[in-house]
Parts: C-alpha cells; sequence; structure tokens
C-alpha cells in the first residue's frame, strides 16, 4: 500500500519537478549561446527511475536486515531487470523482464562456473557469451538490449567464481530474487498504463516544437551567421520530425481492443494531428523570421510572442500526458490567440489552426495474437533472421565477432595485470562498441565524460556516507537519476550510475571510496580505448557511403511537395500532409548520413558529394519553408500550369544533374510577372538550389580530368 501510494505521489512530484526545471530552461534560454541545443529534459521518466531505486534499495536494506552483503547481487539483478523493460505492451514488457532474468541467470551462473575452473575457460565463456550477447541486435532493439545485458552480467559474475553447484545455487538464487522482485513490482504497484508510451511520446513531440519556437526567437535576439543559424534551425527540426515520427510509432503499437472503444485514444490521435500542423506552422514561421529578420529585430512583438508559444507547447504536452481524456481546449484557445498576435507581428497570413481532422498513422496496426500463436511465429521469423545472417559477410556478425575478441581480450588484461574491479573495463567495451565508427566514437566520449563526473561524486559522497544503512539510502536517489536521465543523456546516465555502482560495490566489500572511483574511472578509460581500437582495427564497418542517393532522394521529395502545394494552391488535405512528412524524413536521413560521415572524416572523399550536401540541405529547408508559407496561407490560389510545368521541367532537371548528367536539358527561365508573393518566393529558392547543383556538377567535371592527369603522369 505504501509503494502504491509513493507511485501515485511521483507522478504528481514528477509534473512539479519538470516544471521547475522548466522555468528555469526558459530563462536561461535567453543567455544561451545559438548554437547550443538543449537536452530533452521532457523525456526524463521520474516515475521509472523510482520504481528501479524501491526495487535496488529494497535488496540492500534486506541485505543490511540479515547481514548478507551477497543482498548487492540482488539489487544489481533488479536494476538490470529495469534497464531490460522493453517498451511496448504489457506482454513486451513481461517477456523482456523474464527474458532477461532468466537468460542473465542460466548464462552469469555459468560464467562463474567457467572462471571457478581457470582463465582459459573464463574466456572461453566471456568470448561466447559476448559475441552471443552482440549478435541479438539482428532480432531488434528490444532483443538486442535483453541480450547484451544478460552479456553484461556474465563479464561481471566472471569476477565471482564458483567451483561447484553447490556454491552456485545460493548464489544465483539472491541474483533471481532480484529479478523476479523488479519484475513482480513492475506489473503489480508500479504498473505502466496502456497509453502511457504513446502519452510520454505525444509530450516529447509538443516539447520539441516548443524548442522550435524558442529557437526562433533567439534568432530575432541574437545575430549570428547565417550558416550556423541554417544548421542550428535544421537540427530543431530533424529533432521535432524524430520525435512525431515516435509518436506515431508510438501509437500504432497501442492493440486494437484498446484504441477501437477507446476516447482516449481519439483524444491522442487528434493531439499528434495538431501537433503535424503546429510544425508545418512552425517551419514556416521559421522561413519568415529567416526573411525578415532585420524587421523583426526591431520589433520585439514577435520575439514575445515566440516566447509565449514556446511556453504553452510545453504546456499542452503535459496536460496531454497527464490528463487525456480531457481535451486542453483552454490552452488551444490561448495557443491560437498567441499565434493571431505573431501573425500580426510578422506581418504575414499565417493563422493556425487546430483540432481540425484526424491523422492517418500509416503504419500498420499491431495485431494481439494468442501467446501461442505469437510465440511460433516469433520464432520462426527469428530463425528466418539468424539464418540470414549466420555468414561472415554480415555486418551483424563481423560486429558480434569484433564485440566478442574485444571484450575477451579486455578479460584477459585485466587478468594478467591483476587490474583491481577489471570487470568495468570490459562492460565498458561490451556496452560501448557500436557497429560503426560514427556511433562508437561519441558514444565512448560520453561514456569517458560520465564516468570522470561520477568518480569524483562518488569520492564526495564517500567522504560523508561510509555505513551500509547510509549507502542503502543514498543509492536510492542515484539510481533514481540513473534511470529516469537514460533517455535524456548517456552521460549523464553513466555519470549517476558510476556512484551507484561504486557505492553497492563498497556495500559487498568495504573499502575506500576513492580506490573504488579511481579504478572505475581508470577501467572506463581503458574499455573506450579498447572498444576504439576494435572499431578501428578489426574488420572497420563503416555505413555505406549513399550521400549521393539520400541527397537526390531529398530533393526530389521536396520539389514533389512543393510542386503538389502549388497544384493546390494552400488546400491542406492528407496527400499534402503526406508529401511534407515525407520530404522532411528524407531531408532529415541525407542529414544524418552527412553527420556520419563529418565523424568519420570521409566527407572529403563522398565522390564530391559531401560539398554539395553541405550547401544544399539548408537550402532544401527553405524550400520546404516556402511551401509551408504557401499551404497555410488563406489567399493562396493554385499556380498557373506554365509555373507547374517549369517546375516539374527543373525537378526533372535537378534529377539528371544529381546523376552526374552536366548536359542535362534545362527550361527557360521562369516568367515571374504573373506570379503572387508566395510563388515568387518558391521560386527563387528553386532557382537558388538548381544554380547551385549546376555549379557543383560544372566544378566535378572540371575536377575530374586534372585529376585523370595527375594519375597518369
Amino acid at each position: 500500500m505504501y509503494l502504491r501510494k509513493l507511485h501515485r505521489r511521483s507522478r504528481a512530484l514528477a509534473g512539479r519537478w519538470l516544471t521547475g526545471v522548466h522555468a528555469y530552461t526558459d530563462t536561461l534560454a535567453q543567455r544561451r549561446p545559438l548554437w547550443m541545443v538543449s537536452l530533452a529534459i521532457d523525456e526524463t521518466n521520474l516515475s521509472e527511475g523510482l520504481r528501479a531505486a524501491c526495487a535496488s534499495s529494497a535488496m540492500l536494506l534486506l541485505g543490511l536486515l540479515f547481514d548478507h552483503p551477497d543482498f548487492s547481487w540482488a539489487a544489481i539483478g533488479a536494476f538490470w531487470t529495469c534497464l531490460a523493460d522493453a517498451a511496448g505492451t504489457r506482454r513486451m514488457r513481461f517477456v523482456s523482464m523474464v527474458g532477461f532474468g532468466l537468460l542473465s541467470t542460466v548464462a552469469g551462473g555459468l560464467t562463474a562456473l567457467a572462471a571457478g575452473h581457470g582463465v582459459a575457460t573464463a574466456a572461453i565463456a566471456v568470448l561466447l557469451f559476448s559475441w552471443a550477447g552482440a549478435l541479438a541486435r539482428i532480432w531488434g532493439a528490444a532483443t538486442g538490449q535483453v541480450a547484451i545485458l544478460a552479456a553484461t552480467a556474465c563479464v561481471v559474475m566472471v569476477t565471482h567464481p564458483l567451483a561447484s553447484m553447490t556454491q552456485t545455487a545460493p548464489f544465483l538464487g539472491l541474483y533471481m530474487f532480484g529479478c523476479l522482485f523488479a519484475t513482480v513490482l513492475s506489473f503489480t504497484v508500479w504498473r505502466i498504463h496502456p497509453f502511457g508510451p504513446s502519452r510520454r511520446a505525444i509530450r516529447a513531440a509538443y516539447s520539441r516544437l516548443a524548442g522550435i519556437a524558442r529557437d526562433n526567437a533567439r534568432f530575432l535576439a541574437h545575430d549570428a551567421a547565417q550558416a550556423d543559424v541554417a544548421a542550428h534551425g535544421a537540427s530543431y527540426r530533424s529533432q521535432a520530425r524524430a520525435a512525431l515520427e515516435a509518436a506515431r510509432v508510438a501509437l500504432a503499437a497501442v492493440p486494437p481492443a484498446r484504441a477501437g472503444r477507446s476516447a482516449l485514444y481519439d483524444n491522442l490521435l487528434l493531439a499528434l494531428s495538431d501537433a503535424e500542423r503546429i510544425f508545418a506552422y512552425l517551419i514556416a514561421v521559421t522561413h519568415t523570421c529567416e526573411r525578415e529578420q532585420q524587421r523583426l529585430r526591431q520589433d520585439p512583438r514577435a520575439r514575445r510572442s515566440l516566447e509565449v508559444m514556446a511556453v504553452l507547447l510545453r504546456r499542452l504536452g503535459q496536460a496531454v500526458q497527464r490528463q487525456p481524456e480531457t481535451p486542453p481546449l483552454e490552452l488551444q484557445r490561448r495557443l491560437a490567440g498567441c499565434g493571431r498576435r505573431l501573425e500580426a507581428a510578422l506581418g504575414a497570413l499565417l493563422p493556425l489552426r487546430l483540432n481540425v481532422d484526424f491523422m492517418e498513422l500509416g503504419l500498420p496496426r499491431a495485431a494481439q495474437l494468442p501467446w501461442r500463436e505469437a510465440a511460433f511465429l516469433a520464432l520462426g521469423q527469428a530463425w528466418q533472421t539468424a539464418k540470414v545472417n549466420a555468414t561472415p559477410q554480415s555486418l551483424s556478425w563481423r560486429h558480434a565477432a569484433r564485440v566478442s575478441l574485444a571484450t575477451t581480450a579486455g578479460f584477459l588484461l585485466v587478468e594478467a595485470l591483476h587490474i583491481p574491479f577489471g570487470y568495468w573495463a570490459t562492460m565498458a567495451t561490451l556496452l560501448i562498441l557500436q557497429p560503426s565508427v560514427s556511433t562508437t566514437w561519441p558514444r565512448g566520449i560520453e561514456r569517458v565524460a560520465g564516468s570522470v563526473l561520477g568518480a569524483v561524486l562518488a569520492v564526495l559522497i564517500g567522504l560523508v556516507i561510509y555505513t551500509p544503512l547510509g549507502i542503502s539510502l543514498v543509492v536510492f536517489p542515484l539510481i533514481v537519476a540513473t534511470m529516469a536521465l537514460r533517455r535524456v543523456s548517456y552521460s549523464l546516465h553513466v555519470l549517476f550510475m558510476t556512484p551507484a555502482f561504486v557505492l553497492v560495490a563498497d556495500y559487498a566489500a568495504p573499502a575506500s571510496e576513492m580506490v573504488y572511483a579511481m579504478s572505475r574511472l581508470g577501467n572506463n578509460v581503458l574499455g573506450c580505448v579498447l572498444a576504439l581500437l576494435a572499431t578501428f582495427f578489426l574488420w572497420p564497418d563503416r555505413e555505406a557511403d549513399d550521400l549521393d542517393q539520400r541527397l537526390a532522394k531529398a530533393v526530389s521529395a521536396n520539389l514533389k511537395y512543393l510542386l503538389a502545394v502549388l497544384a493546390a494552391g494552400g488546400k491542406w488535405d492528407s496527400a499534402i500532409a503526406r508529401l511534407r512528412r515525407e520530404a522532411g524524413l528524407a531531408s532529415n536521413n541525407a542529414e544524418q548520413v552527412l553527420q556520419r560521415l563529418r565523424i568519420e572524416r570521409r566527407l572529403d572523399r563522398s565522390s564530391g558529394v559531401g560539398l554539395a550536401a553541405l550547401r544544399t540541405l539548408p537550402l532544401l529547408r527553405r524550400v520546404a519553408g516556402s511551401t509551408a508559407r504557401i499551404s497555410l496561407s488563406p489567399q493562396a490560389e493554385p499556380a498557373p500550369p506554365a509555373l507547374q510545368q517549369w517546375i516539374a521541367g527543373v525537378s526533372g532537371e535537378i534529377d539528371a544533374l544529381l546523376r552526374g548528367a552536366a548536359d542535362a536539358s534545362a527550361p527557360g527561365p521562369c516568367v515571374a510577372d504573373s506570379l503572387t508573393p508566395l510563388q515568387a518566393d518558391a521560386v527563387a529558392q528553386v532557382q537558388l538550389l538548381r544554380g547551385l547543383l549546376r555549379e557543383h556538377v560544372q566544378a566535378q567535371a572540371e575536377e575530374t580530368p586534372g585529376k585523370l592527369t595527375q594519375i597518369a603522369e
């Protein structure tokens, strides 16, 4: 009963805490440099943190009550089980948590028994289980998460060698008890509402929309280079598009039995539809702010309206999450009024309309099959996936081999050098290694940064707290922060996880916190180094350099969106919304590939497309902004057939240019006499895009003969 009350209070506390944090971040936003991107504070899940903290701290308190230090393993098992909780239906969550408990207990027990028979057998166990854990990502993110956590349990339990089954049973029993306790807690006291994931996803989407509004307000308040402004605005729009897509997936995952007869589901669907319209509206506002920056900087009304809009959007997201059964009509009314004030300040016809229609998700509905049918179907699909990837030519197979070899090498290294708490190094190697350089490198940097700060925090805590009871109490807020912030920032997740693990280790074997903290720091650095060496020297897989294809798709999708809007003349329908979404996703995909090539330092070797993409993608964002203004303007008229034919001709010309055809047929100049100002603005953006790509193709044509001459010489 007490835990249930704590669960209810945690939700209210989370709301008040987030409100205070947002008030503080809104205050700092005006003083922050324009290039800084705020953390996703709205993705904080305090309830999830409290659940994991209750499960882990309860195990530590039981160990204190029975004077049994090995209950620290039960606490670790409870914490890992909460990490293994896969978002989705109750069935998915139950399978992931129970599956992790069983898998980690069996695999960890075998690893501990292997360690009891020598280093060689222990290394073989680490090799096999780390390979299996890394390979499991071929079956999806949820399965990969469970498997890699089970492999983590193996590389930790290898430091607890057991010589016989007599020793194994009590140890594994305590660990399994912690896993089962966390599972029972999650499905009894700390139950998750069926619409909980979709409500959080929609709140996150509204938070990203608020970020776009705040970004525009800062843009009007500060003077920055145009290149920085374009990159920064594209980042916010990309994050908003990704959040909207995540909300679509979360709503589509709601079981049909819940969605078909629920007014709450309809309210969430309408909230997502409004978020899509607000996103298009903010794209048009961004375009207007960029075009009228000098004039608007002298008029503070637009900046104030955007700041108020950011606050209202964030509150709308919070209202949807807390009370989705009640439409937030008052907040929507205030948002519409703020839109009218912003429209007057911008001097552009940009009406903000809400509660217009429902969105078509465009995703297959999740089907709830009976347990037996679902199990057989999953096993069949898993077997087919395994057969496809059971070859050394598979990227997943090579990644699993890389992870297993690097993790085993780390284990043998710490054993040979007798490094204390060396499992932290092997654990870091296992968790940091990703399939490509572009993902391993930033993850390693984040882990090292979090470990450094976490080690300092652990030392400071150790100077004050050193009794088992004090450790049990201090671990509680640390685990709360670790779990609550894991989707906000990996560095923050590691920062609080480091002192939590240091204190749990101190609980089992009291020693100097300075030694624990410094060991944790040094071993994390060693694990990062091993992971990076393995990434660069063990079958260095880099994702395909398909920037040219991504760029061509982005240009084609944006011009198709523009052509449809010009033909419709400002009419908003599901077809226009679908084309706008496709254009945004195509631009996001091209920007992600471009960013990956920059991290891997392959931009200058990307067949010359990299330079064109650096200049083309910001232009595509402007084309999308100009198109959004036309689609939202009540005075927009269908474009004359000549203009539509010219846009179609330029689209074909640009497609040929991106394929490398320098002699592509070019339509004549567009006659701008009969065009409206909005149509003329769109034509100007298209002409800039066309001229840029022609310039790029000509430069490539002039550069190629020079390269051939150098090769011949």
